[in-house]
């Protein structure tokens, strides 16, 4: 069974505490992604995702230009160690209804995991399961699956 390390994004955008939010927002655009780990000394101290943006921010008319990461980030951060099943991650992500989940390794931020990452793999996997059904359904039913001209290579 797949584990959360072959999952996870190790490339990971971080803040520090005391960085401004408009700041850290334009580094979650150029970077492309929808959240971001607040670390200071290896620690996860917390995540700041589009959804605290939108609510902790522009909701409460704060300026992000003087508005530090770490007074709006999530601090109550639901964490996976790298090691856990790939079962543990859809448990976790039905359960607490999160798109980003921090991967940590011994407590210390390693990656991250969203749920679009999730979504693609799973999506893969079946694709590839349907492949390898339809590719021995061929072969029992006496097709060449290789043979896409119809001549049976010559014969």
């Amino acid at each position: 069974m797949a584990s959360v390390e072959e999952l996870m994004v190790t490339e990971m955008v971080t803040a520090r505490p005391q960085e401004m939010v408009a700041d850290v927002a334009r580094r979650m655009i150029a970077n492309r992604v929808g959240a971001v780990m607040v670390v200071e000394d290896a620690a996860l101290l917390g995540l700041f995702s589009e959804r605290d943006l939108l609510t902790r921010v522009v909701g409460e008319q704060r300026d992000p230009q003087q508005t530090p990461v770490s007074s709006v980030a999530t601090t109550e951060v639901v964490s996976i160690e790298r090691s856990a099943p790939f079962k543990r991650v859809l448990e976790v992500f039905r359960q607490k209804k999160f798109r980003h989940l921090p991967v940590t390794d011994a407590g210390k931020p390693v990656g991250i995991l969203s749920t679009r990452d999730f979504l693609e793999y799973l999506v893969g996997g079946l694709e590839r399961y349907i492949d390898d059904l339809k590719y021995r359904h061929d072969l029992e039913s006496g097709i060449d699956p290789y043979d896409h001209i119809g001549g049976a290579y010559g014969r």
